[in-house]
């Protein structure tokens, strides 16, 4: 949900309320042409333009389909201090690059943070930014979007934030490649709008 009286990083999107189907997405939005003012401002001062992937460009069409591991403790200190929410990823099955389970959590005037799970192993991968507002993924393609041009925040009128502001001024949309048990960035190469917190990832 948006949050419209906190601060500007209290305003992503919860993925986690759509993660157990993760087909509606970024999908069934005709988005392109609604559009508010401020979201088409931020589209293009985010110099986010450019699509550096596609998940028709990024297939994963080997499902998993043995049993679903518990998680693995041993793989990092996310594994461990997010424990339950990576258990209930798992229970709900696979749902990114045919054999992951995205798992999610959010701090309030941080952001969100999520990790990658192996579904098989139960070894636990974080993803090591915050996401300001969202991300999109995927079951058949390995490719994570991170803020989607397509679902952030409006700060049009009605109580949200005043579009002259230019809270997300460094912010863009990236693209992830999750490989080799690795995120890999696709781009764009400036990660000045990406946030790490060593309070959440060691």
């Amino acid at each position: 949900m948006n949050d419209t009286t906190s601060s500007p990083q209290d305003t992503y999107l919860n993925a986690s309320s759509r993660i157990e189907d993760n087909s509606t997405i970024g999908q069934n939005q005709d988005v392109s042409e609604d559009l508010s003012e401020c979201q088409e401002y931020y589209r293009s001062e985010f110099l986010n333009a450019e699509v550096y992937g596609t998940f028709e460009e990024y297939p994963f069409t080997d499902v998993y389909t043995g049993p679903i591991a518990t998680v693995n403790k041993d793989s990092g200190d996310v594994a461990n201090r997010f424990y339950t929410n990576h258990k209930n990823a798992l229970e709900g099955g696979v749902n990114f690059a045919g054999r992951y389970v995205i798992s999610d959590w959010g701090f309030t005037g941080i952001g969100q943070m999520f990790a990658v799970v192996d579904v098989e192993t139960g070894d636990v991968f974080p993803f090591p930014y915050v996401v300001d507002w969202d991300f999109d993924f995927r079951s058949e393609s390995n490719l994570i979007v991170i803020n989607p041009v397509e679902t952030m925040p409006d700060f049009g009128p009605g109580g949200d934030f005043d579009c002259e502001a230019k809270w997300y001024s460094d912010m863009k949309t990236y693209y992830f490649l999750f490989e080799d048990s690795e995120f890999r960035l696709l781009g764009p190469e400036d990660v000045k709008g990406l946030r790490k917190d060593s309070r959440l990832i060691n």
